[in-house]
């Protein structure tokens, strides 16, 4: 998110903190200009030096140089940098559970270096020893140490958890009020801003994400970074483990899972293939630069998975993966559909596009579509009623869809042909020109039966199907029930409009 977009959705107390980051003397009497004045400087905000200053987190107590760390390294690992308050507060806890019960594993630091290792714990352990704490002079003199010995952040706190110092003594997990000051802590740094957008969020301006990243080390999250090791051969995988000194056997699932579990960086791994091969990988991938020094190539595939947005599946039908990404799949977004191993060949679109559509059907709103028989049919079919049906087709395209009269023809054929009355036809398409309305009331004009023609957005379906039991009066999740009259309209179904039929059609 911009920040133009996140200064709308702020109060003037946090329009305040933002400010102050990196303006004095400012008058914040007036929102408006609060407003005005951090969109109008955007590149003072972005300043390079002025956050690598705020980053530096070693005069802090050490409860906050821990959060804050901890909290800028969930945001950078979600998309657009923004969480709902409650579940970032949640996902710190359970990142610091998480490396607590890693800690107490015997092998859970068997690829860092032994003797390293034993240098760094002795020196930690002296260092906890003194007050029972680590002032800001010795966690100085403990990243020196570290960054000699090549070490990480997260074998630092393996290691002060295996002491019974992480996150706090005794391993104790931060509470809420904690966790909150840090929040605050990172605001007046101007690093995170605090919205409203329905509850409150938490959230890094685009325009200062990547210098972050880059400051702090954090090239890519993890679902990005093994997606990039899918894309490289069995022999490259190997190139990596064994330029690392690490195990090269195993199945190419294990060698990825290897290379992650030893947090060897994407930079460091990518080096270890050739300027050819590179560009080879670069080569079947969308709109990314080829050519290059070795080091540019590296850049540009960080980059490009950088900048993927990825939706983990959360179960075993591959379909999922289609309705995660049916905005893309409308629109052809070749980038993301081939960088998230979505297609292999552009014809596979038009397949899983429909094959999205029927998940959402099927999974996310409870209605099973029915089979139709023959081969000119529209891609679904559903029961509406004792004696009418739905009809739905999926177009998608890398505009704005025009409605050709080919289609015009193509859709009242299917409507002729079915046997029993079509309430409703719907065109599923990535958005829509101003002539599809006037084909849509002539197609209904044209239809045997009076059908209405419905024309909605992959997007705007998909919120359906995501937020639809939200409007229910019931609090029984048993007795809820999609209502088909939801798209039972003549003309655009926008998202406003969607809204106002699940208010009323859906008990």
């Amino acid at each position: 998110m911009e920040l133009c977009e996140i200064v709308s959705k702020m109060s003037k107390l946090y329009l305040g903190r933002l400010i102050d980051s990196f303006m004095k003397d400012v008058n914040k009497d007036n929102e408006e200009k609060m407003r005005n004045l951090l969109t109008k400087n955007i590149e003072e905000f972005a300043d390079y030096d002025r956050i690598e200053n705020k980053l530096d987190f070693v005069n802090a107590d050490r409860n906050i140089r821990l959060l804050n760390e901890l909290i800028l390294q969930i945001l950078l690992n979600e998309q657009d940098y923004i969480l709902n308050r409650d579940d970032l507060i949640e996902k710190v806890k359970e990142k610091e559970e998480e490396i607590v019960e890693e800690s107490e594993k015997d092998d859970a630091l068997k690829y860092s270096d032994e003797e390293s290792l034993e240098i760094y714990e002795k020196v930690l352990k002296t260092a906890w020893k003194w007050q029972d704490d680590i002032s800001p002079h010795e966690q100085n003199i403990l990243d020196v140490l570290k960054e000699e010995l090549d070490l990480s952040t997260y074998e630092h706190r393996i290691l002060e958890s295996k002491l019974g110092y992480f996150p706090q003594p005794q391993n104790q997990i931060h509470g809420v009020k904690k966790i909150k000051n840090s929040l605050k802590d990172l605001q007046y740094r101007g690093l995170v801003a605090r919205i409203y957008d329905g509850a409150p969020y938490y959230v890094i301006p685009e325009e200062i994400a990547r210098t972050i990243k880059e400051i702090l080390g954090i090239e890519l999250h993890k679902d990005s970074y093994t997606l990039l090791l899918k894309k490289l051969t069995r022999k490259q995988l190997k190139k990596v483990l064994r330029g690392n000194d690490l195990l090269v056997s195993g199945t190419k699932e294990e060698k990825c899972d290897r290379i992650l579990q030893a947090k060897i960086k994407p930079s460091d791994a990518l080096k270890e293939l050739t300027s050819d091969e590179l560009s080879e990988i670069l080569r079947t991938l969308d709109n990314v630069k080829i050519s290059g020094t070795k080091n540019e190539k590296i850049n540009n595939l960080i980059d490009f998975y950088d900048d993927l947005v990825i939706y983990p599946p959360d179960g075993t039908d591959e379909r999922e993966q289609y309705f995660n990404y049916l905005v893309e799949l409308a629109e052809r977004d070749y980038e993301q559909l081939r960088g998230n191993n979505i297609i292999e060949k552009d014809k596979d679109i038009e397949r899983k596009f429909e094959e999205g559509t029927r998940y959402l059907f099927e999974e996310k709103l409870g209605i099973e579509p029915t089979e139709m028989k023959g081969n000119e049919v529209p891609d679904g079919r559903l029961k509406f009623n004792k004696n009418d049906v739905l009809l739905w087709d999926n177009k998608s395209c890398e505009h704005d869809y025009d409605f050709p009269e080919k289609h015009f023809n193509q859709f009242l054929s299917y409507i002729r042909k079915e046997n029993k009355r079509v309430n409703l036809f719907l065109i599923v398409a990535p958005s829509f020109s101003d002539d599809c309305i006037n084909n849509a009331h002539r197609l209904k004009a044209e239809s045997p039966e009076d059908s209405d023609i419905a024309l909605i957005t992959a997007e705007e379906i998909q919120f359906v199907a995501e937020n639809w039991q939200d409007y229910s009066s019931s609090n029984n999740p048993d007795d809820l029930k999609f209502n088909l009259q939801v798209f039972n309209f003549n003309g655009r179904l926008t998202k406003e409009r969607l809204i106002q039929r699940m208010e009323w059609a859906i008990e």
